[in-house]
């Protein structure tokens, strides 16, 4: 566990390692597969992003792909399938505020169209919390008028504050705001930032788009802050209310008209799909076979590099996919000549899956052949990158029959094949799979190109994509030749995306319809409801439209989103429906997210682990690590800790979003993650409280300042910095509070599993020593006192040991460990580890290598201590993961994979563990989170 923040990057980057060489195109067995991929995927397709000529040369050549295969136009006499696709927002012509310049004011990009006119009211920051006990709303007659409220919330920089201090709580939101607003009868809310928050330059913000879904349901705008200024004393207000959180909302006695006018902008996409006609008795069924083609374009917010404006060629995802597809297609064709009874074969490619499923959508809801004749559809998506023989199969869950199916394909292709789940998922399937449809989705696995410049054509191994061809082609030929006929099943599995997954409320159990998220009518249409959870049981159905909950008028995901936030599990609420024009009343007992559907109980511990994805590039010698799945795909991401149950990580990473490390929350049943700490300063060894988990521990520099501190001095070699400014803080219900305040640094917290007490490093007493202190912060015992560094602590289970690095150097070193350290920095490459009892008597040293060991951690049985070292490299450069008795002797070699692995870390339950590693992009030293069942 490497303890000192922002050491991880310098680590890993003073690795030298190869990479291997990719399989380059102009194999004559897999010529046809590298041939489209290499169109598909090159610099002139423009990563084929949507509103790309890029993207309308692929449909070209897609369409005479097909026709080459033998396919019949599927869309009367055209292969192609045009539909439009949400792309932005912009201004139309009819934008007016009166008394108001045009330059000082602008619509939002949530905002409806539309005039409005009203007696402004002040609604302070619009915010109703009643768990807060603050409500700015309330009593308040906006009937009519134009709520006028400020941005963000108050007291934000007060980390006692009933909010939170330290980031934007829940009840910031913009789009609540207006929510509570147009309930409560606001015409249209105008927005303003306060003196407080507004810049020098008092600008407004730029109009963006504010994804795919529906409007808000009333004019919403932002007006800069000396126009505000002139309605009402801002400052005054901002000042008054973060002294003493009273409310002041009250009417100006100034009326105002206006009109906002936003437009959506729309990119023409195109579907692509051909067919094979069936016949005799059943040629009036449907298999469907199909992938995406579109991709990122230039990169964006899509991009795991949002900020390198470079093209995303898209050679796995999924040009991959196409290519697989119509070599399937011509197989699968050439078969069924000599057969005389088979079903339809209805081959499609989709644009805008990347935008939310936009081309499987429109066309299930446009079907060129009835959706009801349906009997299957074969999602391939990501399917370039084949390693060791391991193919993953999704979706297996939606119909019983899947499993013979795929152990034939199997067997023929001689794959190793991995299957699992609904048909629910992040790729077309799910479309089909919410229309009653089963499905399958072939991939080959995440990599470290997904979504980045990087994914290119020759990074595919051509040879793998012909087995994954082989592989779909036999499932295929199973369904069209009438050797299985799948049956539609529904699973209890939570889907991969759901409609009220986003926030921390209630839970209902609905899937969106995300071909109607466009809808300006209101209401969220649904899709699905997942089998017995609270929607299900109250009579809700795929097909409704959610128009209200609770009493709370729903016109977007959005609104229903908080509509949940703002109820508990247990409560039972009125939730109404559009039914087949007819709106119907049904009463939902909400439940809790992530619990099973009655009348089973959630396990007391993670059973299985469905964030990330399955990494496929396993390793025989790591005999000790099963099902390892990718958790994270970009950024640096490391100093993984487990919560009381093992379902849910704290991790630290370094985000596009954010200048240094910041704390995370993973999710490891839906992948879910949140930001939980500030975003100010940096941070560091983020921690659960124990045994409850209602509390987080990390340490933060953001009490010195919101910046990061500068980086380490390397003219002083490979150090790491000792930031002075890192205090331990404790996050909790009431806010943030420091614990054990001292001059120095203060870091590297990690709470007993039985609770009560805390370990910790602190320079308190001039030294890098360890030290414990009670729940409230209250030191009660110093652990260690030998010269040197003293850190990277953990209990053991019960809590009566401790194990950790140290470095105590004599002499010279320990003169030059001492200058080091006055200058707040430490030399990391020579740390042995030591484990004594609690209260630090006993301290025995269990290592004698001469390496950087570090981040140990007690093995399930007590036993023993994992942790990393470079102890197998005699240049220092490769770190693996390795288990030593806790008695000492030798130490057993874990890992394998080239590169960085460290922060080894068990589940409570001792099932699994997580660690951090380059292994899927070793020489671009990008370092994720990994999972993998433990095998004693």
């Amino acid at each position: 566990m490497m303890k000192v923040a922002g050491t991880l990057g310098i680590l890993v980057a003073s690795l030298s390692l190869l990479a291997a060489s990719p399989q380059r195109a102009g194999n004559p067995a897999t010529g046809q597969l590298e041939k489209d991929v290499y169109f598909l995927a090159a610099d002139a397709q423009e990563g084929r992003g949507l509103g790309t000529e890029g993207l309308k040369r692929a449909a070209g050549y897609l369409e005479q792909r097909m026709r080459a295969v033998g396919l019949q136009p599927a869309f009367g006499k055209s292969y192609r399938q045009p539909f439009p696709v949400k792309i932005g927002v912009t201004l139309g012509a009819n934008n007016a505020l009166s008394g108001v310049a045009r330059e000082d004011w602008t619509p939002l990009g949530f905002s409806s169209s539309g005039a409005f006119s009203g007696e402004i009211v002040f609604a302070g920051y619009g915010i109703e919390a009643p768990p807060l006990d603050y409500r700015e709303l309330d009593g308040v007659d906006l009937k009519g008028k134009v709520a006028l409220m400020l941005r963000y919330e108050p007291q934000e920089k007060d980390e006692k504050s009933i909010f939170d201090g330290r980031r934007p709580s829940r009840w910031s939101a913009m789009r609540y705001k207006v929510l509570q607003a147009r309930e409560r009868g606001a015409v249209a809310v105008i927005f303003t930032t306060g003196p407080l928050q507004a810049d020098e330059k008092d600008r407004v913000p730029a109009l963006k788009n504010d994804g795919p879904e529906s409007p808000a349901g009333i004019p919403v705008l932002q007006v800069k802050t000396s126009v505000a200024q002139k309605w009402i004393d801002l400052a005054e207000f901002q000042k008054a209310v973060d002294a003493d959180l009273k409310p002041r909302s009250r009417p100006l006695g100034l009326h105002i008209d206006g009109n906002a006018d936003v437009r959506a902008t729309y990119a023409n996409a195109e579907n692509i799909a051909g067919v094979i006609p069936g016949r005799g008795t059943h040629a009036n069924e449907v298999v469907v076979i199909g992938a995406h083609y579109d991709h990122l374009g230039y990169g964006g917010t899509g991009s795991m590099r949002p900020n390198v404006h470079a093209i995303h060629n898209g050679a796995d995802d999924n040009a991959s996919g196409d290519a697989a597809v119509l070599a399937i297609a011509a197989r699968v064709r050439k078969q069924l000549e000599g057969v005389k009874d088979h079903r339809t074969v209805l081959v499609a490619l989709f644009s805008a899956e990347e935008v939310g499923l936009g081309g499987s959508a429109y066309f299930v809801a446009h079907p060129p052949l009835p959706v009801s004749k349906m009997v299957a559809m074969i999602n391939l998506d990501m399917v370039g990158q084949l390693h060791d023989d391991r193919l993953i199969v999704f979706g297996t869950d939606s119909a019983a029959q899947w499993s013979d199916v795929i152990a034939r394909a199997a067997t023929l292709t001689k794959l190793d094949v991995t299957s699992k789940g609904d048909g629910y998922g992040p790729s077309d399937q799910t479309s089909f799979y919410a229309a009653r449809v089963p499905v399958l989705h072939l991939f080959t696995g995440a990599h470290e190109r997904y979504h980045t410049p990087d994914d290119k054509a020759d990074t595919l191994n051509y040879a793998g994509m012909e087995r994954v061809a082989g592989f779909g082609t036999s499932v295929l030929m199973d369904v069209a030749a009438e050797r299985v006929t799948p049956q539609y099943a529904r699973t209890s599995a939570a889907p991969a995306q759901e409609g009220d997954s986003r926030g921390y409320g209630a839970y209902l159990g609905t899937v969106p319809d995300y071909g109607a998220m466009e809808a300006t009518t209101g209401g969220v249409k649904l899709a699905d409801v997942r089998p017995g959870g609270p929607a299900d049981q109250a009579g809700i159905r795929g097909g409704d439209v959610i128009v209200s909950m609770a009493g709370t008028t729903i016109e977007n995901l959005y609104d229903m989103t908080y509509a949940l936030q703002d109820h508990k599990p247990g409560q039972t609420i009125d939730v109404v429906v559009l039914r087949n024009g007819e709106r119907v009343t049904l009463r939902a007992t909400l439940g809790t997210r992530g619990a099973a559907p009655p009348p089973a109980a959630s396990p007391s511990h993670a059973e299985s682990i469905d964030a990330g994805k399955p990494y496929e590039k396993t390793l025989e010698s790591e005999k000790h690590l099963k099902d390892i799945r990718q958790l994270t795909f970009g950024g640096e991401n490391a100093e993984a800790y487990w919560s009381p149950d093992s379902k849910r990580l704290i991790y630290q990473a370094h985000a596009a979003e954010n200048a240094c490390d910041q704390q995370y929350v993973m999710d490891l049943a839906t992948g879910e993650t949140k930001l939980v700490s500030s975003g100010k300063g940096r941070t560091t060894c983020g921690y659960f409280s124990y045994p409850k988990a209602d509390r987080i521990l990390y340490a933060s520099t953001e009490g010195t300042s919101p910046e990061c501190p500068p980086p380490a001095d390397r003219s002083k070699g490979y150090v790491w910095p000792v930031y002075p400014s890192y205090e331990i803080y404790e996050q909790t219900a009431t806010g943030l509070h420091v614990l054990a305040p001292s001059p120095g640094y203060d870091a590297e917290a990690t709470w007993c599993h039985q609770g009560g007490k805390i370990i910790f490093t602190s320079m308190r007493d001039g030294d890098l020593d360890l030290y414990e202190m009670d729940e409230q912060g209250n030191v009660t015992r110093r652990l260690t006192n030998t010269p040197g560094y003293d850190g990277g602590a953990f209990y053991s289970a019960d809590c009566k040991e401790i194990v950790w690095r140290a470095d105590h150097p004599t002499g010279a070193a320990l003169d030059e460990y001492r200058a080091l350290l006055k200058q707040n920095l430490v030399k990391p490459t020579l740390m042995e580890l030591f484990v004594a009892n609690a209260d630090g008597s006993n301290a025995r040293q269990i290592t004698s290598n001469g390496a950087a060991n570090f981040c140990p951690y007690f093995t399930p049985d007590g036993k023993g201590i994992i942790f990393a070292s470079n102890l197998g490299d005699p240049q220092r450069r490769e770190f693996d993961l390795y288990i030593v008795p806790k008695t000492g002797g030798d130490p057993e070699r874990i890992t394998f994979a080239p590169g960085f692995d460290g922060f080894p870390v068990f589940s409570p339950d001792g099932r699994w563990l997580v660690w951090a590693s380059n292994r899927a992009n070793p020489t671009g030293y990008v370092t994720n989170l990994f999972v993998a069942r433990w095998v004693p």
